[in-house]
């Protein structure tokens, strides 16, 4: 067994949190002992989780359309991806029939997401209705990615009841001008800010595959650390024709569980929610996740790719006997953490 990662797993397993200079020890030693790496990174996970894994499934309130410039992403109007230019803006009554079907097929936790840099508060009104609306009548956590938002935009949310905002960092702040130039990263700091002040929970990760070194993944995964979010979603490149990375090689499926595993070493108590681009880059090894230290995942349709269905979910979950939860016991668990790891956050 490999030392450096046995005194790294052990040292998690006590209540500390790893340093930048041990996490890139780490790192180097992790891609001749991947096996040590997940061994420990599943220890860690079921120590600060048990076999409890957050589910949750998204609808595109807002499709297409959007002014900026990510270099992966299917909606920008600057690519030719075959999405329609014209923004699709969902109703209220298709809106609550994907927060009816989420819960007919058991998801606890129901995300709205927008296409485009921000929303109206018109807008912001509209959704903050549907989302009273689908707690009161569905009993689903609702959770929103609209964009930046500012203080005042996210105190409303977190007073209507919405429990977790998403934006994702996408990268570190070194890549992230090759990647998005239409937006500063300080925006993206800015909102996982203001949401963390208005004590939403927050989930906010990125998308590996775009051309990052291993530094950059580690420096995304310290700065996550800073910001005090509870939930890393952990995108895998699905390469769209007609974007910049259209060409960029799918990753590897070990290598996306040695990532998953060594942020499991680096964010202990934080959900890491594997997201787009699984089923294309894991293929058959989807359910090792899970070993390498995943605790949430989204189900269903992505954005603008399909995903896995549902019900292939569940009976993954079930076959490994794991258990979804929903927001109400993942508050309450986060809570118990931070009451006894100091370290956390």
């Amino acid at each position: 067994m490999n030392s450096t990662i046995h005194t790294s797993a052990e040292h998690i397993l006590a209540g500390d949190l790893l340093s930048a200079e041990q996490a890139k020890r780490l790192s180097e030693a992790s891609y001749d002992n991947i096996d040590d790496l997940l061994y420990w990174a599943n220890r860690i996970r079921r120590r600060f989780f048990g076999n409890q894994i957050r589910i949750c499934s998204i609808v595109p309130g807002r499709l297409g359309g959007c002014s900026q410039d990510c270099a992966f992403c299917a909606q920008s109007v600057r690519y030719e991806t075959g999405i329609d230019k014209t923004p699709k803006v969902l109703t209220d009554e298709q809106i609550v029939a994907a927060a009816a079907e989420a819960k007919r097929k058991g998801v606890p936790n129901f995300g709205i997401v927008y296409s485009g840099k921000a929303v109206s508060d018109a807008e912001l009104e509209r959704l903050i209705a549907l989302a009273g609306r689908i707690r009161n009548e569905y009993g689903l956590g609702v959770c929103m990615g609209l964009g930046i938002l500012n203080d005042r935009q996210m105190q409303r949310l977190a007073r209507a009841g919405v429990v977790r905002y998403n934006h994702n960092l996408e990268t570190s702040r070194r890549h992230f001008a090759d990647i998005v130039t239409t937006h500063s990263y300080d925006d993206r700091i800015r909102t996982i800010e203001a949401a963390v002040k208005a004590g939403l929970g927050v989930c906010a990760g990125g998308i590996f595959g775009i051309g990052e070194s291993e530094q950059d993944r580690l420096d995304m995964a310290f700065e996550l650390r800073r910001l005090g979010v509870d939930t890393v979603p952990m995108n895998f490149l699905h390469p769209i024709a007609g974007t910049p990375l259209e060409r960029a090689e799918i990753l590897n499926p070990r290598e996306i569980l040695r990532m998953i595993a060594l942020y499991r070493f680096i964010l202990p108590t934080i959900h890491l929610k594997v997201a787009g681009g699984r089923v294309l880059n894991l293929r058959d090894l989807q359910s090792w996740i899970f070993y390498a230290g995943c605790t949430s995942i989204l189900s269903g349709h992505y954005l603008t790719t399909a995903g896995r269905s549902v019900e292939q979910d569940m009976q993954m979950l079930h076959d490994l006997e794991l258990t979804p939860v929903s927001e109400v016991l993942i508050n309450e668990q986060n809570a118990a953490i931070s009451q006894t790891q100091g370290v956390v956050q």
